[in-house]
């Protein structure tokens, strides 16, 4: 093998060697642990690898320029009073889908669910973007009853937060722009969702299946 061959297949190995998680953790994760970045005492190394790996498969999505930018902004967000524990899985997630939407074709049931009459019901119990959103999480929809719940209560918490945040920016109020930020990101899952069911009655004559 001449020279030129073997220098051009130490480069692909290179590139086969970083794995979705590795490129995630030297782009976003690693620089966030390098300046203090933790879990709280009460959380084992095996757990937080865990979530750090789980955060890493959700974001590894994203471009590098997408989670260079996403790590910046990360930088500021830590949690506690020292601002010093890691953020919210939701939180890198979030912040993900504002840099770079994730792909819905990754997610061939996603438009189905939505345009059948479980999209309707979640958007007459108000817990549609609840519902969206727990799909770009686990990739299927609820299981069992506990998931339900959680769905519930997570749709109630957000819609308070929606028309608090609402009324402020109708009043002129000042609103943090990470807020503002977690507001435009509702909005369009809640636009995305709506799309999906509004198409499947389209197709079906005005009555989703």
């Amino acid at each position: 093998m001449t020279q030129h061959h073997t220098t051009e297949a130490a480069q692909a190995e290179g590139e086969r060697a970083e794995s979705k998680r590795d490129r995630v953790r030297r782009l976003l994760l690693r620089p966030l642990a390098e300046i203090g970045f933790r879990w709280p005492k009460g959380i084992s190394a095996e757990e937080g690898q865990r979530r750090l790996d789980r955060i890493a498969d959700d974001l590894a999505y994203l471009g590098d320029d997408n989670l260079i930018r996403v790590c910046s902004t990360l930088r500021s967000k830590g949690e506690g009073s020292g601002r010093c524990f890691w953020p919210a899985h939701a939180t890198f997630v979030a912040y993900g889908q504002l840099a770079q939407p994730r792909p819905l074709s990754e997610l061939p049931g996603l438009a189905s669910w939505f345009g059948s009459a479980a999209g309707r019901q979640a958007e007459a119990g108000g817990r549609l973007v609840a519902e969206f959103r727990f799909w770009l999480h686990k990739h299927r929809p609820p299981m069992n009853d506990g998931e339900r719940r959680l769905i519930v209560s997570r749709a109630g918490e957000m819609r308070d937060r929606v028309a608090r945040l609402r009324d402020r920016l109708d009043h002129g109020l000042a609103v943090d722009p990470a807020e503002e930020a977690w507001l435009a990101g509702y909005q369009r899952h809640e636009v995305q969702a709506r799309e999906m069911i509004r198409a499947a009655g389209a197709e079906t004559g005005g009555q989703a299946a």
